[in-house]
């Protein structure tokens, strides 16, 4: 079975759903192609992949889009910057300093903009790259401050940078599965879809629960 994750994916949650899928399917050889989210989309509707796990996309009208999360921006900064020890930071305070983001067409980035001049701000851009690694690099070395999805943290945080969440206003995009429209699964894809679904659903109730006991 061949699926597409974008790294910040693949890189973080899935290989935890691998390991699920290859105990109740040992037999199954997985291929996965670590690329960006655009990419994904790409591959699935070429055929060249049965699954593929991205932001969620408004344009895609021939797949089926399954979500699995919404992931929230978080704040990147250098270990020196004045807010990097904060509990959060609003978007007015970040966008004081250099900013640094992914190249267009990303949708991420074009996601931002769209979301920052609704809210009347606009960041003062120093620096472009093709993957977010590479801005978290960036942002470590002190060129500038940066946001990413969460799902970057582990990664932000390995190459030196300071994750902060990001709030004023708080922007997030969901995670999901996308398959063909048209086209029925393999047995082995429909298997490995299921134990993603499977494993984020429980994941969620266990949110769930603790969010409920601290209410309480």
């Amino acid at each position: 079975v061949a699926l597409a994750a974008m790294p910040s994916f693949a890189g973080t949650d899935l290989p935890l759903s691998l390991r699920a899928f290859t105990r109740s399917y040992p037999n199954i050889h997985v291929e996965v192609h670590d690329v960006v989210a655009e990419r994904v989309i790409e591959m699935v509707q070429q055929g060249k992949v049965e699954i593929g796990i991205a932001f969620e996309s408004g344009s895609a009208e021939d797949l089926e889009f399954a979500p699995l999360f919404e992931d929230d921006f978080i704040a990147v900064l250098p270990p020196d910057h004045p807010h990097a020890g904060r509990a959060e930071i609003t978007w007015a305070s970040l966008l004081t300093t250099d900013f640094i983001t992914l190249q267009r067409p990303s949708s991420v980035r074009l996601m931002l903009e769209q979301k920052l001049a609704s809210a009347g701000l606009a960041w003062r851009l120093a620096f472009e790259a093709h993957q977010l690694i590479t801005v978290g690099r960036m942002v470590a070395t002190g060129l500038g401050v940066g946001a990413v999805p969460g799902l970057c943290r582990r990664q932000m945080e390995e190459v030196g940078a300071v994750c902060v969440p990001l709030i004023e206003p708080g922007i997030s995009r969901r995670v999901g599965i996308f398959t063909r429209r048209r086209h029925r699964l393999s047995a082995a894809a429909a298997g490995m879809r299921d134990v993603i679904l499977a494993r984020h659903a429980t994941a969620a109730g266990h949110r769930s629960e603790h969010s409920g006991t601290a209410d309480e």
